[in-house]
């Protein structure tokens, strides 16, 4: 496994899910990421967000107890070759920007997810760009309260932070 797809679920999401994910999502998502069985990628950036993560335009709108995904993120370093991702999505168009975002995880093998590596000049890449497409996911993969994910979000990069300082 590269340290980059390891790390990702490990040293972020894990920390993450124990402050803030429900008993369920603890007991079904941290011992396989910790053994492996369980890689993620983060999907965070978007085409034409640039550096303002809060512009995104991903949306998850409900659907009985699912939200249903629509859009595309940039950058999802090894998401070709994860089994999840954790993602931000707007779940409230009318709220003020940095509020109404919510923190998702969502397995890639779901129907309507694609996935495209992004080649670079030297061939090789980790980066990729990962589109989807009436993505139905359960609400009960919501990572603390719906609306609140750039909170989470933003406990989840001082793990990433961390990560990257000890490499």
């Amino acid at each position: 496994v590269s340290p980059g797809l390891g790390g990702q679920g490990i040293s972020m999401l894990v920390p993450t899910l124990l402050e803030v994910g429900t008993e369920a999502q603890k007991t079904t998502y941290i011992p396989a990421t910790i053994r492996g069985e369980m890689l993620w990628c983060q999907g965070y950036s978007e085409p034409g967000a640039g550096s303002d993560l809060a512009a995104l335009r991903t949306s998850a709108v409900v659907d009985g107890d699912d939200f249903v995904v629509n859009g595309q993120k940039i950058w999802t370093s090894y998401a070709d070759q994860a089994d999840w991702i954790f993602v931000l999505v707007r779940t409230d168009r009318e709220a003020p920007k940095h509020k109404g975002i919510s923190f998702i995880l969502l397995d890639m093998e779901s129907e309507g997810v694609t996935t495209r590596p992004i080649q670079l000049i030297s061939g090789k890449s980790p980066f990729c760009e990962t589109f989807f497409d009436d993505v139905k996911v359960p609400k009960e993969q919501v990572v603390g309260d719906v609306n609140r994910g750039w909170d989470v979000a933003k406990y989840l990069l001082t793990h990433e932070r961390q990560m990257i300082s000890a490499g």
